[in-house]
Formats: structure tokens, sequence, C-alpha cells
């Protein structure tokens, strides 16, 4: 009787994926030529962006600054402000304009910087205009440093579909791509949460370790997945749950932040991690009590960031317009990444 109930709900949970295909099937079936094309049409991405892991392992796409460029721009789905560095206001100049300090967050530190006029930024030929921001520091030789952020204020805007067979991501203006539908792929609830005074939510989304849920921020800014020291507590408390320190010190012994500063973690091994149906088995993961906690006021509680590396061998969409992360299995990628 068990095993009849357990393959019931995994039948009744992946029914929407067909459902929503036989529907789609049906009515272009039924459809004139001209609205199947239409609907055809409207599942194909408005832009196809390349995409490489540099600068400590972050997803670095093409961007262009007042149709200048293309520039490095990193990734960062744990911005909600897209920000440029000092290296692209010495080639443009942007300038000051009136209005409060912008509050920006690293995984180490947390600066209150001026408002600068940056203008229009575009990525795949979508453009956002009249971006005011900030201008951040360069980081430190011998690091090289990107030119800028794009933040979730450009971001949120589409479904983002992460492919790292192919190296791209897609993003598409309402519906989202037909991937999803195939056999394999899991969705669960993106959490969009305001945290103190921010204009702009961050997303999150629970994680299972063993039997226990944990709130992770999605965070693709960050090259490597980090839990707080609250989070390893409770972890080591419960003997069903095993953490284990790693003893693998060369994959990520420091954290790296946006404002170019380094700090030791600890790493730990926790053997089985998963969200929604995806999961992930040995996954090495950073300790580290990041300024990030503290300022979002979780700093006491169980939290983590969920980093770049838990996508390297996965699809993804993130689909912001409904709150929903879609995980695919996992898949061969294209080449190495350049870290």
């Amino acid at each position: 009787m068990r095993l009849r109930l357990t393959h019931a709900i995994f039948r009744e949970r992946r029914a929407p994926a067909y459902l929503s295909a036989f529907i789609l099937a049906c009515a272009m079936a039924l459809a004139t030529p001209a609205q199947a094309q239409e609907a055809e049409d409207a599942r194909e991405p408005v832009a196809e962006i390349p995409y490489r892991f540099d600068y400590n392992g972050w997803i670095t796409v093409p961007v262009t600054v007042n149709d200048e460029g293309p520039y490095d721009f990193i990734v960062d789905t744990g911005a909600t402000l897209s920000v440029v560095f000092e290296n692209l206001d010495e080639k443009q100049t942007f300038p000051y304009v009136q209005g409060e300090p912008r509050r920006i967050l690293g995984l180490i530190e947390a600066n209150d910087l001026p408002p600068r006029y940056i203008g229009e930024i575009a990525s795949g030929g979508q453009v956002m205009e009249n971006l005011v921001s900030v201008v951040i520091a360069d980081w430190l030789a011998p690091r090289a440093t990107p030119q800028g952020v794009l933040g979730l204020d450009f971001l949120a805007q589409y479904s983002v579909y992460v492919d790292p067979s192919t190296r791209t991501i897609k993003l598409y203006d309402s519906n989202l791509p037909a991937v999803v539908e195939e056999r394999g792929w899991s969705k669960v609830r993106m959490e969009p949460k305001s945290f103190g005074d921010s204009v702009r939510p961050l997303y999150v989304v629970r994680a299972r370790i063993r039997t226990k849920g944990y709130p992770f921020i999605l965070d693709l800014g960050a090259s490597g997945t980090i839990i707080n020291i609250p989070a390893l507590r409770d972890m080591l408390s419960m003997r069903r749950i095993t953490v284990r320190s790693s003893s693998i010190s060369s994959r990520m012994p420091r954290v790296h932040d946006l404002f170019g500063n380094e700090a030791k973690s600890r790493l730990v091994r926790i053997q089985r991690m998963k969200i929604g149906r995806a999961t992930w088995r040995d996954k090495i993961v950073s300790v580290y009590n990041s300024k990030v906690f503290n300022e979002l006021g979780v700093g006491d509680t169980p939290y983590g960031l969920l980093g770049a590396d838990m996508i390297r061998d996965r699809r993804i969409v993130l689909d912001f317009p409904e709150n929903r992360l879609h995980i695919g299995p996992t898949v061969k990628r294209r080449d190495a990444p350049s870290n």
C-alpha cells in the first residue's frame, strides 16, 4: 500500500507538465497555421547571451553601456541593483546625481555610495534605460576587475534560462521555454522576500539537508554556496544530518566579495542536498558569517546563499514573473570553466 501511495503522489506531481504539453499540442492542432506559428514564436527567447565563468568563478556576460562595449558584467541574482566599476567610469565618466546614498552589500563589506547616472545598459539586444546606480572601486592587483554587475533590476523582467551545455543565457518575455516540460525537470517556489528598506526583493528557495529545510538566498553572484554558522550548528545538532569537514582545501578556501575583499572560510561536505526533486551529493560549501546575513537581519537564523557552483552542470530557468525556479537534470558542460 505504501508503494502504491508513493507512486500515486509521484504521478500526480508530474501531471501538470504533461497536461500543459498536451493542452499546447491540442491548441496548436486546432489553431490556424498563423495562430500556431504565433504560439510557437511566443516561446522563442527575446535574447540569447553567451556566458563564461571568470573572475573567481562568477558567471560573466557581455554588456554594452551607452552603446559602447561590450564589457564584462557579472550576473548577480543577489544584487537588487546593477552597478559599474571604476575602470568603466574612467572610460565614460558617469556624473553624480542628487539622491540618497545607495547601500551596496558584499559578502564581507557593505558600503553607502553616492548615486551616479549610468544611462543605458543592454545585453543580448535587451535594453534598460536611465539607470541610476553607483560606481565601485576596482579590485587590487593582481586580480583583474570586470566592468560591472548585472542585477535583478535587469534580470527580474524575464524568465532566465541558464544552459551550461551551450554556455548561454536565454531571456524570455513571458512564456517559459519548452525545455521545462521535458522529463527530469523539477519546479520549486522562489519566495520574493523584502529585507529591510530595500525597494526590490531578493529570492529565497528552500533546500533540504536530509529531512530538514533551510532557506537559501538565490545568489548567482556568489561563486560558491555559503551557509552561516547558525546553519552549521543546526545541521551538526541533528544526528540524521551528516556534515563533515572537507579535505579538499583547494576548492574554495576563501570567499571573495564585490568590493575585492577576501576572507578565510571553513569548508564542509554535505552528503545530500535537495531542492525540489533535484539532488546534489557530496556537496562542498563554505561556512562563513557573511556581512549579508547580518545586514538582512538573519544573522542569528540558519541561512545560506545558493551560489553559481550549484548550476555548473545543471540547466535552470529562473521564472521571475511567476516566482518559480525550474531545475533540470545534470548535463555535460561545453568546456571547463575559466576560473
